[in-house]
């Protein structure tokens, strides 16, 4: 198994242990750091991942963001292997794709600009800000193929560890924790 398969395990499994409440908490700590920065307050398009399970609580962005009338966009996977678009979030319009995760369907796709802040899901980063994800590579592609303002990957603080990155692999912007802001 490689050291990316091995540290993806471990920290799903560490992450499913904590309990909702935790996760809830930091998913709001980390949430009003980002809304205290320039590139938030400066965006008008925010790109997101639709949180499941145990992962970071996305819900807390949608909703400042619907405050802040900025235009929120959801991934939508193609059947192109590694490729995936941006639709119009519509609450009432979404579906689970074939990985059980929640995309807009029938809504308006919309391809990022240089008003467009991207927050990037990952189990881990490290402090070069690079991610360990699902393994599909769709967050990586995107970045290296489109322009944003900004792109955020937000983080458990203490999943922000050394592991080596790959020279395929591409590295956010910021990351943000429950701690700090990298």
């Amino acid at each position: 198994m490689t050291e990316k398969k091995i540290l993806r395990s471990k920290y799903i499994n560490l992450r499913s242990s904590f309990s909702y409440q935790y996760i809830n908490n930091v998913s709001e700590a980390i949430c009003y750091k980002l809304f205290n920065l320039d590139v938030y307050k400066n965006c008008k398009n925010i790109f997101l991942y639709l949180s499941m399970e145990k992962e970071l609580n996305t819900k807390y962005i949608i909703n400042k963001a619907k405050k802040d009338k900025k235009q929120i966009f959801a991934p939508v996977l193609t059947d192109k292997k590694g490729i995936m678009t941006f639709k119009k979030y519509n609450e009432k319009n979404l579906i689970k794709n074939k990985f059980n995760i929640l995309e807009p369907i029938n809504e308006e796709e919309k391809i990022s600009d240089n008003n467009t802040l991207i927050i990037v899901p990952a189990i881990i980063y490290n402090k070069n800000k690079y991610r360990i994800g699902y393994g599909g590579g769709y967050y990586d592609k995107y970045l290296k193929e489109n322009i944003y303002l900004c792109s955020v990957g937000i983080c458990f603080d203490n999943f922000v560890i050394d592991f080596k990155e790959d020279n395929y692999d591409k590295n956010v912007n910021i990351v943000i924790t429950e701690k700090n802001i990298y």
